[in-house]
């Protein structure tokens, strides 16, 4: 999934972008730049703690889009630049998506899958990044999990905090009910999930430790406030 910004002058529409569907989310307004900006933020706060990091905006203005962009790295630089895990990846479509009828088409314009695949895979790059460095790290590596009983303990009890799980399709095929439980609890829980396709790096690193792994969180002493 992806959340796509209709953004035109001082009026933005959302909208979550899943494989098959189009959800109409909130339409913000305002007159003063700085609130208008804030409460665009504000509006994507839930879908990134759910760890929906894949941030399409759609607006036919170029100046519109920079404005935006300087103000999250003035004033939220957290969401491009914060700790481990917690960032977003944000690129600009040409394009108009303040109603249900231009995001329809949107979705449909040849092109538009593989730029939403690419900021999807950005996305998945920085995930693969952090695992990498853990792997390499004598206490990183402590931080993550590699078997079904040991996610699922992290998951279902209170001794550890799982911030990031991911599993191959083939491990959730052959695991299903056991897996779609453990997502959908820590979903619940919102720990960020992500099964990976078959046939991309990220599915082939995952599928070499056995097609599930849990990175559980990990803090610096002195971190960003996390909205």
């Amino acid at each position: 999934m992806a959340i796509l910004i209709g953004l035109e002058g001082n009026q933005a529409v959302t909208w979550g972008i899943y494989s098959e569907s189009v959800k109409p989310g909130k339409r913000i307004q305002g007159d003063d730049e700085y609130i208008f900006f804030e409460s665009i933020v504000d509006t994507l706060r839930p879908s990134l703690k759910q760890g929906i990091k894949s941030v399409l905006i759609a607006a036919t203005d170029e100046k519109g889009y920079q404005d935006f962009m300087n103000h999250i790295r003035k004033h939220q630089s957290w969401l491009l630049k914060g700790w481990s895990l917690n960032t977003a990846t944000f690129e600009r479509i040409p394009e108009s998506a303040m109603n249900a009828d231009q995001v329809r088409d949107l979705v449909k314009a040849h092109g538009f899958k593989e730029q939403l695949s690419e900021v999807a895979q950005g996305d998945i790059r920085q995930v693969m990044n952090i695992l990498e460095k853990r792997l390499n790290d004598p206490e990183g590596i402590e931080m993550v999990l590699f078997t079904l009983k040991e996610v699922e303990n992290a998951v279902y009890g209170n001794e550890k905090s799982p911030e990031y799980i991911l599993v191959t399709e083939l491990f959730r095929s052959q695991n299903r009910r056991r897996t779609d439980r453990l997502l959908q609890i820590a979903a619940n829980k919102n720990v960020k999930t992500r099964i990976v396709k078959p046939g991309t790096p990220a599915g082939a690193r995952i599928a070499q430790f056995g097609g599930l792994v849990c990175m559980l969180e990990s803090k610096p002493q002195s971190s960003p406030r996390y909205p």
